[in-house]
This record gives C-alpha cells, structure tokens and sequence, in this order.
C-alpha cells in the first residue's frame, strides 16, 4: 500500500504563480475524442458521484484503465477508474489555500520561514498522501505528509 502512495510521490509540479494552475492543453497527447463515448457507464457513474462539481473534464482510455483530467474549485485532477467502474486512484493539484487546515498548520509548525510553492493530494488504496513543495531563499523542499507523519523526500537548491 506504502509503495503505491510513494510512487506518486515522485509527481513533478509546474513552476507557475499562485494559485496552483495547470493547462488542460498540456495533456493533449494523452486525449482520445473517442474515449468518452467508449467509457462505460459504471465508470462514467462513479465519476459523476464521486465528483459532482468538476469542469473541463478530458477522458483518456487505453486497455485496462480509464484515466479523467478535470478541473474544480481551483483543483487540477487526475483520476482513473478500472474497467468494472472501481476507483483506483486521483492526484490533485492545488495551492495552500485548498491544503486541509491540520495539514497546513502542522506544515507551518514544523517548517516556520518557508512558504508552500505547491501541492499534490494523492488519494489510492483507501489512504490519502499530500506532496508538498516548500520554498526559501535558497532552496525547494519536498516533503510528504501520510497518516499525520511528515517525511522528507528531497531538497533541490536554487541557483544565484
């Protein structure tokens, strides 16, 4: 289950402004006009309740996985569903102001002087892991936060 959540950790963040923005036309290439038409209805269901409020919504199909990309309240998602409709699993991007509030204080507690540059909340296998980069003068740091436990993945230093 850890190797999963860990594997996403490695999900690479844009350097755009606050807040959080991606651009749907980035994930052209993975876009297929078909795969909406061809998806079939428990995974178009579960979609539709677990994500009640998302736009611009782009489907994606290869053999085994439907994969979403999806805009909401200021969220970039990424989901995929397999082929019986079950969820498996979503990355959401966003900035600070979405971060749940315990999350975000228990950041700042521990992080005091460097500010939230972005976020990644990836939700597989029933657990829920928010990738977090932070950001000084000097340098990025890449943490993660799982079962209210903060880990540190890796430091990147600027250049002057």
């Amino acid at each position: 289950m850890l190797f999963a959540l860990a594997a996403f950790s490695q999900v690479a963040f844009a350097q755009n402004s606050t807040p959080f923005k991606v651009d749907a036309h980035k994930f052209a290439e993975e876009y297929d006009a078909a795969a909406k038409t061809t998806t079939n209805t428990r995974v178009l269901d579960n979609f539709s309740r677990m994500f009640k409020d998302a736009s611009n919504v782009i489907w994606s199909k290869d053999k085994h996985v439907d994969r979403v990309y999806f805009e909401s309240k200021g969220k970039v998602t990424r989901a995929a569903f397999n082929q019986k409709g079950q969820f498996l699993y979503s990355i959401t991007s966003y900035g600070e102001e979405y971060l749940p509030k315990d999350i975000l204080m228990m950041v700042k507690d521990t992080y005091f002087g460097k500010s939230i540059f972005g976020v990644s909340e990836v939700n597989a296998l029933g657990k829920t892991a928010y990738i977090i980069i932070l950001e000084d003068k000097t340098s990025w740091l890449h943490i993660k936060v799982l079962d209210n436990e903060i880990s540190e993945e890796k430091v990147l230093l600027k250049s002057n």
